[in-house]
């Protein structure tokens, strides 16, 4: 019965620290995750502000276009004034080159516009970029260790597994299941320790003459209440911690 017994709290105390390392070797994806969803934005920023640069320059060249064309459309305009006859034709050719130079003055403004939001876009550009490069370096290399820290996690946990299988082989296939069962049931604790009359787990006092049988440490015993394997932590062979089992 005792080897029952430290078989299970031996089994609980591998089941805790598995418990412990899983959780962390879960955390790595979603960390990695959001590791690269946080340069996502940083990248979709600097992308943002290369497109309206990009927008920029592309309207200032339309700008820059038109008034190229509308300065060829004053030459066509003067040059057909040495066609006209009458004072009428000539003024309507000088009301037309009139509406053209109008036209090329707000496009120039339009055009020094654009060219500042060019500068100032660039210095942007330029900056994110700089950002950008800077945390791509930084987001890979946590990554890296992430991803490094996360593979001897998982040479842990199986070392935990394979120290819990040789335990399993010890222990009689009825507490074997009823283990398991407590496991899932009872928050991941099937064992507990008794003192002073009281489950550790649960809280609840055990019936007097239960604690008394528990400290003849005579057979295997459960808490009437939460069901868990109970022990008495006064026996030598049942005190074990986390700190026997480091080098796993």
């Amino acid at each position: 019965m005792q080897e029952q017994l430290r078989s299970l709290i031996e089994y609980q105390i591998l089941e805790d620290k598995k418990a412990g390392l899983l959780q962390d070797y879960e955390e790595a994806p979603r960390r990695i995750a959001a590791i690269e969803k946080e340069f996502s934005q940083l990248e979709g920023e600097y992308l943002s502000r290369k497109a309206e640069h990009e927008n920029a320059q592309r309207m200032h060249g339309m700008v820059e276009q038109n008034i190229t064309d509308l300065e060829a459309k004053i030459a066509r305009s003067k040059r057909r004034m040495n066609d006209v006859k009458t004072n009428k034709e000539y003024q309507a050719i000088m009301r037309e080159i009139d509406e053209y130079k109008k036209e090329i003055s707000a496009k120039e403004d339009k055009a020094l516009e654009l060219m500042a939001e060019i500068e100032k876009l660039a210095g942007e550009v330029a900056e994110k970029e700089k950002e950008v490069e800077k945390q791509r370096l930084v987001a890979a290399e946590s990554k890296r260790r992430l991803q490094e820290e996360n593979a001897l996690l998982k040479e842990r946990l199986d070392r935990l597994e394979e120290a819990q299988t040789k335990v399993r082989q010890k222990m009689d296939q009825n507490v074997q299941k009823k283990t398991e069962f407590l496991l899932k049931r009872q928050a991941g604790i099937a064992v507990a320790a008794v003192e002073n009359g009281v489950c550790s787990e649960c809280h609840l006092n055990i019936p007097p003459q239960k604690f008394i049988e528990l400290q003849r440490d005579e057979s295997l015993m459960q808490c009437p209440h939460c069901h868990r394997f109970v022990y008495y932590p006064g026996h030598d062979c049942y005190k074990l911690t986390a700190e026997d089992f480091e080098n796993l």
